[in-house]
């Protein structure tokens, strides 16, 4: 998958070049002249002919990687306490950690007596350095802000994937795909 930005003119549901088949999707106006689509490419010794199910199951499978690609680095956490504090930075929401996150958060919310408050937690690793960003939950307050937190923006990535995979017409790839078999 590859994000590009062209002239409105240039968009097409399906392209061809000597080696690929392309299926673009997405298209976003930019101006009156400009605009951006995603484009995913089949090699055309993947693909003899194309067919309307291989665009449909194409497509959607793109925005299901950037969706979980989303997911996976975008939720944002504004740091509350230690040597990072104020400092915003990115959660890495693999499954391992949202597993982890989980199992804090059900266990502190379950044994209320059994938590040593701080609570010390990686959140994150410094961009440049590479060294990981802790948060030091000061109560189970502040750790359950955290984990819903992670919970909603899960939430809101689906919604947009879901949204975005409910709004594509594929009558134009349809169309393309019956004017290359006549």
């Amino acid at each position: 998958m590859n994000k590009v930005q062209g002239k409105k003119t240039d968009f097409a549901p399906i392209k061809e070049d000597a080696s690929r088949v392309i299926i673009c999707y997405g298209f976003e106006a930019i101006d009156e002249e400009n605009a951006t689509w995603f484009e995913i490419y089949f090699y055309k010794k993947q693909v003899s002919q194309m067919s309307l199910a291989e665009v449909k199951k194409a497509i959607i499978h793109d925005i299901d990687e950037r969706t979980d690609e989303k997911i996976l680095n975008g939720y944002q956490w504004t740091i509350l306490h230690g040597s990072d504090e104020g400092k915003q930075v990115k959660v890495w929401l693999s499954a391992e950690y949202q597993a982890n996150f989980k199992a804090k958060h059900d266990a502190a919310v379950a044994y209320p007596d059994h938590v040593s408050w701080p609570m010390k937690y990686k959140v994150s690793e410094d961009e440049e350095t590479g060294a990981p960003v802790y948060e030091n939950f000061q109560s189970l307050q502040e750790l359950v802000q955290f984990y819903l937190g992670g919970i909603a923006y899960i939430e809101q990535c689906y919604n947009e994937g879901w949204a975005e995979k409910d709004n594509i017409d594929f009558g134009p790839y349809e169309q393309a795909l019956a004017s290359d078999n006549s």
